[in-house]
């Protein structure tokens, strides 16, 4: 009966969002958007009605193979874009338009910026730019099964996400005590979310941010394990057999018939 306790025990604690209510509806605590910080790396594509006014500003139209690309859509898939780098100043260079302060905003708010930009020096009449982020980086280490650097295809991912992309958190790992260090391009933010309650819906780091680090802490046995030896039963029990043997052959060869039967 003490294992079956001890096995459901166990098994509650490892359990994801164990006090979420079934069946309704639980909101997320912040608005997701992705920020844009120093040293990203932006795919920037530009829509209109009339291609050619958006030709100076899609990487694609500027690039020398162009016309084999618009003839033979094929050849599109060798074409490997570069993308803008956001400067170490949290800056944009972005054709004719100039300079963009992008550090801070997210990627919604510089797709608004640049299509005004656009509009209003009358570049492109009907701009619909699209924005994407090259670098979302997430790298998950400590007690998953499979410890990796993720790449997103998109412009978001969840907690819950990458670690089901790592293969799930290990018995030694805690759910409760997971570990993430954010990288905003001029600080590290390090802080500590438990994946056991709801309350990880409403926190900053249900969405993931590119560059960050997610790691799931072991458990206190797991951290003894990495100090010292715990094979100690095993050498007790074999200590146990090497008194038991001594004393037997002891007691058959160097006690004398009379004397054994004091201790029988």
């Amino acid at each position: 009966m003490l294992l079956m306790l001890l096995s459901c025990a166990t098994e509650q604690r490892s359990a994801y969002l164990k006090d979420a209510p079934r069946n309704e509806q639980l909101p997320v605590g912040e608005t997701y958007g992705m920020r844009i910080f120093p040293g990203d790396q932006l795919y920037i594509y530009v829509y209109s009605q009339t291609p050619e006014s958006v030709t100076p500003f899609n990487e694609e139209t500027n690039h020398t193979d162009y016309t084999a690309y618009t003839v033979d859509r094929t050849r599109s898939k060798s074409f490997k874009p570069k993308g803008h780098f956001v400067s170490p100043e949290g800056e944009l260079l972005f054709p004719l338009i100039g300079t963009v302060p992008v550090a801070g905003m997210t990627i919604e708010q510089l797709r608004a910026e640049l299509e005004r930009r656009l509009k209003e020096g009358n570049y492109v009449t009907d701009p619909i730019v699209s924005i994407s982020l090259m670098n979302f980086r997430v790298t998950v280490i400590g007690e998953v099964n499979n410890p990796q650097q993720l790449h997103a295809d998109g412009n978001r991912m969840t907690i819950f996400e990458a670690i089901a992309q790592c293969g799930d958190i290990t018995m030694d790992g805690r759910p409760e005590r997971v570990v993430v260090v954010r990288n905003s391009g001029r600080q590290e933010t390090i802080d500590t979310i438990d994946l056991t309650s709801r309350r990880v819906l409403g926190s900053p780091y249900y969405f993931l941010q590119q560059n960050d680090i997610v790691y799931v802490t072991p458990t206190k046995k797991k951290q003894r394990t990495a100090y010292r030896n715990e094979e100690w039963p095993r050498y007790l029990s074999t200590g146990i057999e090497a008194v038991r043997f001594a004393y037997t052959t002891i007691y058959r060869w160097f006690i004398s018939p009379r004397t054994r039967k004091y201790f029988e």
